[in-house]
């Protein structure tokens, strides 16, 4: 998928030496509050009927979760690192499956942890973070940028909250030039609230989106609510 390479390029100019870095503009800290709330909407434009995406997240210091529909069935994640435990929710059959983070770290070979970590790649790659997964696989095989520029652009308003616009063009040995632009809001620590992917000459456009951002988030998000009942592998 050009998304996914698209995205690697970029990325992996944070894990790898450039070859030509032109720019002198701070990109800004990646940031979010402490706890939050919001609706991401991704959409892709290429040509083809894509429908929009769309995932409720929820977030307190480590504490994450994410909810989201797929093919009309209600799914949901929690990550707990502070149990060291994953959830793997079906809001709609009220089961869940529990992953041991620190058992399946460390016993890769055993069928029920390869079993649920396979459940739980599946799920992060539904939710909000999907293209970032896309990517991590991707990374090793990607070209590097020729060069990478990075500028300031015009400050914009994105749902009452001000967001300074940072635009980042790589250059690429077959002649794309990939482009990202990010709109941070200084009010939420730097969260992007939006984020515009795409490329010269134009193949694809993608376009992720947060909003109805909350500050106030209920400890219950983070719980499995107790008339879930616990089994060893969601249907599909």
């Amino acid at each position: 998928m050009r998304v996914s390479v698209t995205l690697a390029v970029l990325i992996a100019g944070a894990c790898h030496h450039r070859q030509s870095e032109t720019s002198n503009v701070d990109v800004g800290a990646s940031g979010q509050p402490f706890e939050y709330s919001a609706t991401i909407i991704r959409t892709i434009e290429d040509g083809s009927d894509h429908p929009p995406t769309i995932t409720r997240e929820i977030c307190s210091g480590d504490k994450r979760r994410e909810d989201w529909t797929e093919d009309g069935h209600n799914h949901g994640v929690i990550w707990r690192p502070d149990l060291g435990k994953a959830f793997l929710l079906d809001l709609d059959q009220r089961l869940y499956v529990e992953i041991d983070l620190i058992q399946a770290a460390n016993k890769p070979n055993n069928e029920t942890n390869k079993e649920n970590l396979r459940e739980h790649d599946e799920a992060k790659n539904n939710s909000t973070d999907a293209l970032v997964q896309m990517v991590d696989r991707a990374i090793d095989d990607s070209p590097m940028p020729d060069e990478v520029q990075t500028r300031l652009l015009r400050t914009e308003t994105i749902d009452a909250y001000t967001c300074k616009v940072y635009e980042r063009r790589s250059s690429l040995p077959d002649g794309h030039i990939e482009i990202v632009r990010t709109f941070r809001a200084s009010d939420l620590a730097g969260l992007a609230l939006k984020i515009e992917t795409e490329s010269e000459p134009a193949t694809s456009k993608v376009t992720t989106l947060r909003t109805e951002v909350r500050l106030d988030v209920s400890p219950d998000a983070f719980i499995v609510p107790p008339d879930f009942k616990k089994v060893e592998k969601l249907g599909h």
